[in-house]
């Protein structure tokens, strides 16, 4: 311990990496956080669009929605690779494929946090009862991630063309429990 606090709070571990610009208030230990979160959820987006095999998956979940009347597809993505780069909170990453000019059914999830950005496409969000025009991803841009809580609707409204979001969760793919706003449905996406 140290002046009240162990040298590995969060406080602490802020104040020596941004001496200069520390004003110690808890707002801003939260921001500077929060980009020190979002520069690492950027770096794992930047290795799986170099990925073959995640431009292969969009492209087969492309060809799946031009034969179905399904609003959207997805798939998930193994972490192993770059687990090591990922925040220890998230557990899981999905790519999503939603059909143009179709909204993808208000939602939430009571078992996850989500942190989405779009790769393709065009449309907005409803999160809540906030609209959001969504921004193609951009590792200089924040505004380019959702931040989706626990328990919080949300729904996609793609625009003009299929829209391809990138999708990590803090629960593992087969935890993650979807529950419909209209109807109270409970699904899972992924079997155990």
């Amino acid at each position: 311990m140290w002046c009240g606090r162990s040298r590995t709070s969060s406080a602490w571990r802020t104040k020596r990496l941004y001496p200069q610009q520390y004003n110690g208030s808890a707002d801003w230990i939260k921001r500077v956080m929060k980009k020190e979160y979002l520069k690492d959820l950027n770096a794992v987006v930047r290795i799986l669009l170099k990925d073959s095999s995640v431009k292969e998956t969009v492209d087969n979940l492309n060809a799946q929605i031009q034969k179905s009347n399904e609003p959207f597809f997805w798939k998930t993505i193994g972490i192993t690779a770059f687990k090591d780069r990922l925040p220890p909170d998230i557990k899981s990453v999905w790519i999503f494929v939603l059909r143009e000019n179709t909204p993808s059914v208000a939602h939430y999830h009571p078992n996850s946090i989500q942190r989405t950005l779009m790769i393709e496409g065009k449309g907005k969000v409803k999160i809540g009862k906030q609209w959001k025009e969504l921004r193609l991803f951009d590792p200089q841009d924040d505004e380019s991630w959702c931040i989706i809580n626990k328990n919080v609707p949300h729904e996609f409204y793609p625009e003009e063309q299929e829209m391809v979001v990138i999708s990590l969760h803090t629960c593992f793919s087969h935890e993650l429990i979807e529950i419909n706003c209209d109807g109270g449905e409970q699904r899972s996406y992924e079997p155990e």
